[in-house]
C-alpha cells in the first residue's frame, strides 16, 4: 500500500514538473487510429494520389522503351520528354503530397473533436487554408534534416575513404540509431501539422512546438513508431508477397526460347496486381500512422503547454 502510494506521488511529480503523461494508453492510440482508418476509408485516397502521380510516371518512363530503340532519331526527344516528366512529376508529387497530408490531417482533428465535414472534398477545400504554413513546416524540416544527413553521410565516407573502411563499420551503431530517429522526424512534422491547424501557429512555431512536445514524451513516439513500423510491415508483406511471385519467377524463364514474350507478360502481370496493391496498402498504413501520431499528439501536448484551442472557423456538419 505504502509503495503504491509512493508511486503515484512520484508519477504525480513527474507529470507536474515534466509534463510527462505517465499512464499514455498504446492500445487505446492504436485502436482509435485502427477505427478512424476503417470508417473514413476516403481518407486513404490522401496518401495514395502521389503515390498513382508515382505510377503515372513509371509508365511515362517505360512506354517509349517499348517502341523506340537506342538508335532511334526521336531518342533525342524521348530523352528531353524524360528529363521534362521527372521534373514535373517530383512537383506534382510533393504538392500533391504536402496538401493531400494536410487534408488528411484536418479530416482526422475534425474526426476527433466530432465537429466539421469529413467529406473528401470538403476536407481539400478547407485545407487550402493551411496548405502555405504546412508547405513550410514540411520545407523546414526535410531542408533541415537532409542537411544534416547530408553532411552526416559525407563525414562518414571521408572517415571510410580514410581508414580504408573500418569507420563504416564502427559507425553501424549510429546508422541502426538513424531509424528511430527518423521517426522522430516523421513524429515531429505530423505533430507541426496538428500545432498548424489546431492551435493556429506559424510555420516555425508549430515546429518548435511539436519539438518540445516530441523532447518530452520521445520514448511514447519511439515505441509507437516502431509498433506501427514493424506492424504495418508484417501487414503489408502477407499482401505484397503474392504480387511479387510473377517477377521473382522471370529469370527462371530467362534461358527460354521465348523469353522477351513471356518476360513482359509477366512484367505487366506484375505491373497489374503490384502497383494498385501497393498503392491501396500505402494508403490504409500512411492514413493509420498519422492518425495515431495526431491522436497521440493531442493527448500529449496538453500537459506541456496550453490548451488545445480548436479553429473558429470550421464548418458544424459532420458527415462521414
Amino acid at each position: 500500500m505504502v509503495v503504491e502510494q509512493l508511486r503515484v506521488v512520484f508519477a504525480e511529480r513527474i507529470e507536474t514538473r515534466l509534463g510527462v503523461d505517465m499512464n499514455f494508453d498504446y492500445g487505446n492510440v492504436l485502436t482509435r487510429a485502427l477505427q478512424i482508418t476503417w470508417r473514413h476509408k476516403s481518407f486513404w485516397l490522401f496518401i495514395m494520389l502521389p503515390m498513382l502521380i508515382a505510377s503515372v510516371m513509371f509508365i511515362a518512363f517505360a512506354a517509349p522503351v517499348l517502341f523506340i530503340s537506342e538508335t532511334d532519331e526521336l531518342m533525342g526527344l524521348v530523352v528531353a520528354g524524360w528529363a521534362a516528366v521527372a521534373v514535373l512529376g517530383a512537383i506534382a508529387s510533393f504538392i500533391a503530397s504536402t496538401a493531400g497530408n494536410t487534408s488528411l490531417m484536418l479530416g482526422i482533428l475534425r474526426v476527433e473533436r466530432g465537429t466539421g465535414s469529413t467529406a473528401f472534398m470538403d476536407l481539400v477545400r478547407d485545407g487550402f487554408q493551411y496548405f502555405g504554413r504546412t508547405l513550410a513546416v514540411i520545407l523546414i524540416l526535410q531542408l533541415s534534416v537532409g542537411l544534416a544527413l547530408t553532411i552526416f553521410f559525407l563525414i562518414v565516407f571521408l572517415l571510410t575513404v580514410v581508414t580504408m573502411g573500418i569507420a563504416s563499420i564502427c559507425m553501424q551503431p549510429v546508422m541502426i540509431l538513424l531509424t528511430p530517429v527518423s521517426f522522430l522526424v516523421v513524429a515531429i512534422m505530423d505533430g507541426a501539422l496538428v500545432a498548424v491547424i489546431e492551435e493556429n501557429l506559424g510555420a516555425w512555431q508549430a515546429v518548435n512546438r511539436a519539438f518540445q512536445v516530441v523532447r518530452h514524451h520521445v520514448w511514447k513516439f519511439v515505441i509507437l513508431t516502431l509498433i506501427i513500423y514493424f506492424g504495418s510491415t508484417i501487414l503489408s508483406s502477407i499482401f505484397i508477397f503474392p504480387a511479387i511471385i510473377p517477377v521473382m519467377a522471370a529469370p527462371i524463364m530467362i534461358d527460354t526460347e521465348t523469353i522477351e514474350p513471356i518476360i513482359l507478360l509477366f512484367v505487366g502481370l506484375f505491373a497489374c496486381l503490384f502497383v494498385p496493391l501497393m498503392t491501396i496498402v500505402s494508403g490504409i498504413i500512411g492514413t493509420f500512422m498519422t492518425a495515431a501520431l495526431g491522436i497521440s499528439y493531442l493527448r500529449l501536448a496538453r500537459p506541456v503547454g496550453s490548451e488545445i484551442i480548436f479553429a473558429a472557423n470550421e464548418p458544424e456538419n459532420a458527415t462521414s
